[in-house]
């Protein structure tokens, strides 16, 4: 499982640099967490298929790796907090994609109840009000499933859209950001970008500097307005 990532830190004098070392601390953290499981499971349970590795190894590995992820997920958000120019590269998001698909495969393995176990469905009740998903709306999808059955990498990605975690809905956004930037370095457009397309929907670049947005298809200019939720009253 490879594992080449860049992280880079902001500018110390314009951001909080206690806030970026404790989130560069937690990667690090999550890295070692992610590694030593996967060592210790592979020297535990030598001559033996993964899939058949005891569930409570598998469960240290999909969760440190799914953290590991995560902590990832926040090394960029504070590259682009702190406004650092850097892009990911190609490699890298190959790198990406392989790493999380690895993990991704190890949670397949875990049954379905110790998968809620690693990864427990968050306490949100309200999805109904706002239709959006939530724990009842979860536990509908998972009372059709066999909570003794190992859950499998097919059946893991139809489960992550009705799953109702932060942690995993996390690390799915990092595998589909870095299976969308593979897909535009072989075909020029974001997955999204040619999802819309295919359907006639215009999408749009924004200069942040400038506030002008360009259509993609058309090639076409938009300044967009400045709205202001200030207002005086005589």
């Amino acid at each position: 499982m490879s594992d080449k990532f860049t992280v880079i830190k902001g500018n110390s004098d314009t951001t909080d640099t206690n806030g970026i070392m404790r989130t560069i601390a937690l990667h690090d953290c999550w890295e070692r967490q992610y590694h030593d499981s996967v060592l210790q499971a592979i020297e535990k349970n030598k001559d033996m298929k993964i899939a058949d590795y005891p569930q409570d190894d598998l469960m240290k590995i999909s969760l440190s790796g799914v953290k590991y992820i995560d902590s990832i997920r926040e090394i960029r958000r504070e590259n682009e907090r702190v406004g650092t120019d850097y892009v990911q590269t190609l490699a890298e998001a190959q790198t990406a994609f392989q790493l999380i698909d690895a993990i991704f495969t190890v949670c397949g393995y875990l049954t379905l109840r110790n998968f809620v176990i690693a990864f427990p469905i968050e306490k949100y009740y309200k999805g109904d009000k706002w239709e959006e998903k939530d724990y009842f709306s979860t536990m509908e999808v998972l009372s059709k499933m066999d909570w003794d059955k190992p859950i499998g990498r097919n059946e893991l990605s139809e489960l992550l859209w009705d799953y109702y975690n932060a942690d995993l809905r996390h690390a799915y956004m990092e595998y589909t950001s870095a299976m969308s930037a593979i897909y535009k370095a072989q075909t020029g457009k974001g997955i999204m970008e040619k999802f819309f397309e295919d359907r006639g929907v215009p999408t749009y670049t924004m200069d942040k500097e400038t506030g002008i947005m360009k259509n993609n298809q058309t090639g076409d200019i938009v300044k967009t307005q400045k709205v202001s939720h200030i207002q005086i009253v005589k």
